[in-house]
């Protein structure tokens, strides 16, 4: 009966511990971001803007916050990323392709596509290409004035030599 008590008390103590949504929405406000399983395999993280409305989603395999990385990631189902995307960014919003560049190192492919509405960088594995799970991960940048704007990135320039 002791062990069914403690039991009892230990369930009833991690209750009372672990915060729920209501409780962290009206301690911090409304979340800036979401993530949503939008296929089996497939987690969609969404950040807002101020508005609410997205500016930036990201595609990952699912991995719990608890879970240690695993050594090899694994990889989603490039036809339901293809799905996901358009359903996401819809071809019809996306505006005229300003720019595409595809960039590989061994098996590992990095497709990055402008329009005049959205950017999208799509990472893919490419050593199997008979693999239906080909994806390893997808970004999708809004752009919209009220999105922040993404950070270029870092270049480092060597000072210059004396002659």
């Amino acid at each position: 009966m002791r062990i069914i008590s403690a039991c009892f008390l230990v369930a009833t103590a991690s209750l009372a511990l672990s915060p729920s949504s209501e409780d962290l929405h009206s301690r911090y406000g409304p979340p800036y971001g979401e993530s949503f399983i939008a296929r089996p395999g497939i987690s969609l993280s969404v950040e807002y803007g101020p508005d609410r409305l997205g500016c930036q989603a990201r595609l990952v395999p699912p991995q719990s916050l608890l879970a240690h990385q695993e050594l090899e990631t694994p990889l989603m189902r490039s036809e339901a990323v293809s799905e996901v995307i358009e359903e996401v960014a819809p071809t019809a919003m996306r505006g005229k392709e300003i720019n595409s560049a595809i960039v590989q190192s061994g098996c590992n492919v990095a497709a990055f596509t402008d329009y005049e509405n959205v950017s999208i960088m799509r990472g893919t594995h490419e050593c199997d290409p008979g693999s239906p799970d080909r994806d390893a991960s997808t970004t999708i940048i809004f752009k919209r004035d009220i999105c922040p704007k993404p950070k270029p990135p870092i270049t480092v320039t060597q000072p210059a030599t004396p002659n």
